[in-house]
């Protein structure tokens, strides 16, 4: 776990003072710390973050029941429960559940998700990806329950099992739930900050608050997809980045005259050998509001020729808008270089570059590092969306 904390050393070098303590109270431009001191501002900058949320399943309240926390001594502790358990059940399918999941089989864990939807990663891919990461993970010998509930934790004072909506049992020496995540406010609300109790801090697109002193930035803020408008729970380390360093060349006065035009939800993740990569909205987000769309797909190699060792196949679907022909949203599967593809994908939606200016990209290949200038994926996936719409 200690490898995987940022070291403090670079904030200390630009003259960051660090103070460990936890805010207890408020004053004007005064933040009370849990000694007593008192620490005073110009500006503040609330990055908050998020915590588990917690279903309402009658014994999550058990011993033996965990959440990914962020919190170290939480997880070492969880760590330690997890290595030396034999039958795991994790609750959700998302991609916290599914990547733990992963691990765990590494161990040889006997490992069951409970998903309530249809398939995995369901609020982040369509369900032809979900299903493709639903493969990935049966044949890892992990167990996977879709369209299923947990509807009881057993055990008396320490978890033994779940209850399902069918009313099957499971045994578990150990749950993990893994149900999304809920924005943290107690501070905002203690400097009398509007919030929205599902969605996080109200702020404009500088990520200023209704304190015009009191800024707020990541998972604890309140997002707007960057295409229909609506709010949105998503909840990523990158747009937490994009949020800071807008609100840090804004603190004093508009530099940046661009504000935050909306999340467009880009995500990769990786199982076993197989990564995934999102940006944008899916289909079935933009089937619900009712956006006129059509859909581009692709199948390929990431090298050229495709008999090449280490080349992995890409599966590309895209998403096109048929009125304005701007790209809404892409879905890639394949091998590692599917992190890299899935930011560039991301540019395109985010400068909303229509199906001919994609069609008119000049791209730079070679066998051993991308598919074949014949065959590349995010140009013919194009392709074929505009061969659809021109029938």
């Amino acid at each position: 776990i200690e490898d995987d904390i940022l070291p403090d050393a670079p904030l200390e070098k630009n003259n960051v003072d660090l103070i460990i303590n936890e805010v207890t109270g408020s004053k004007d431009n005064t933040v009370i710390l849990k000694n007593g001191e008192e620490v005073s501002f110009d500006k503040c900058v609330l990055a908050t973050g998020s915590k588990p949320a917690v279903p309402p399943i009658p014994g999550i309240d058990k011993d033996g029941v965990w959440f990914v926390k962020k919190n170290i001594e939480y997880l070492r502790n969880m760590k330690e429960a997890l290595n030396s358990a034999k039958e795991i059940v994790i609750i959700g399918g998302g991609f916290i559940g599914v990547e733990l999941a992963d691990e765990l089989a590494k161990k040889g864990k006997k490992i069951t998700i409970v998903e309530m939807q249809d398939s995995l990663l369901p609020t982040a891919m369509d369900k032809e990806f979900g299903d493709m990461a639903l493969e990935v993970i049966k044949d890892k010998g992990i167990n996977v329950l879709c369209n299923t509930r947990v509807k009881e934790i057993t055990g008396s004072k320490s978890a033994d099992g779940v209850i399902l909506d069918n009313n099957n049992k499971l045994k578990a020496d150990a749950i993990v739930v893994s149900a999304g995540y809920k924005p943290n406010l107690e501070i905002a609300e203690m400097f009398d900050i509007d919030v929205d109790h599902k969605y996080g801090i109200k702020v404009d697109e500088y990520l200023r608050t209704s304190r015009e002193d009191i800024f707020a930035i990541g998972d604890c803020v309140r997002k707007r997809c960057c295409f229909t408008g609506d709010y949105t729970s998503i909840m990523l380390a990158s747009t937490a980045m994009a949020h800071g360093r807008l609100a840090g060349s804004n603190l004093y006065d508009i530099k940046v005259v661009k504000g935050f035009q909306g999340t467009c939800g880009t995500f990769s993740t990786k199982i076993g050998n197989i990564a995934f990569g999102v940006a944008g909205l899916t289909e079935k987000q933009a089937k619900k509001v009712e956006l006129n769309y059509v859909v581009g797909y692709n199948e390929t190699v990431d090298k050229h020729p495709g008999k090449l060792p280490g080349a992995s196949k890409i599966y590309t679907k895209l998403i096109y808008s048929r009125y304005s022909h701007i790209l809404l949203g892409a879905q890639i599967k394949g091998g590692d270089s599917i992190g890299e593809m899935i930011n560039m994908y991301s540019v395109i939606i985010q400068n909303k570059m229509t199906d001919m200016e994609i069609n008119s990209m000049q791209i730079g290949t070679h066998p051993l590092l991308t598919s074949s200038p014949v065959a590349y994926p995010v140009i013919n996936a194009t392709v074929d969306a505009i061969m659809k719409w021109y029938k």
